[in-house]
């Protein structure tokens, strides 16, 4: 059966928290303390509302998430101007379920986002993730971006590393 890709609706806060604790499980046994390793609903439910979050779901129970952020979060734009460049998106909280992992969907959440990008006038979309987790650096440099930064999140034991890359006109 394929995936359902579409956007996030409030009732989903509850099995969203569930999947990005699943998703950054393996990160925080590396002692990286991102943020969505943790979160309550309360805060997914904030952190999604941020911009179009699309859901990728597998007979209705979410198994992918990201979160288009438009415009990136003040604070972010205070810790590096990349985020406050203008024309700038950002991607947060994605997550792909580890049951689930290997299949692409990480991409098909991005390629959503960056139309949905292109098409509401976003000229270029960043990501920043933890200094240590070089798969992560990688799958974004194979994505097209590139390192413009290093930043230091409040409370999170790593530096993390800011990427851009150019959005196609829609």
């Amino acid at each position: 059966m394929p995936l359902d890709l579409r956007r996030y609706v409030p009732s989903d806060a509850e099995a969203l928290t569930e999947l990005l604790h699943r998703s950054y499980a393996g990160l925080a046994e590396r002692g990286l303390n991102f943020t969505a390793a943790t979160q309550d609903v309360e805060l997914t439910r904030w952190r999604a509302a941020a911009g179009p979050t699309f859901v990728l779901a597998d007979g209705g129970a979410p198994v992918g998430t990201l979160t288009l952020s438009l415009p990136p979060a003040r604070y972010l734009q205070g810790l590096t101007p990349e985020a406050a460049a203008p024309g700038r998106g950002w991607l947060n909280q994605m997550a792909v379920d580890p049951a689930h992992r290997g299949r692409g969907l990480a991409r098909r959440l991005r390629d959503a986002a960056l139309a949905h990008a292109a098409a509401h006038g976003v000229t270029a979309i960043g990501i920043d993730t933890a200094e240590p987790a070089g798969d992560l650096l990688d799958l974004y440099r194979r994505w097209g971006f590139t390192e413009r930064d290093v930043i230091r999140w409040p409370d999170k034991t790593y530096d993390s590393v800011v990427l851009v890359r150019e959005v196609a006109a829609g």
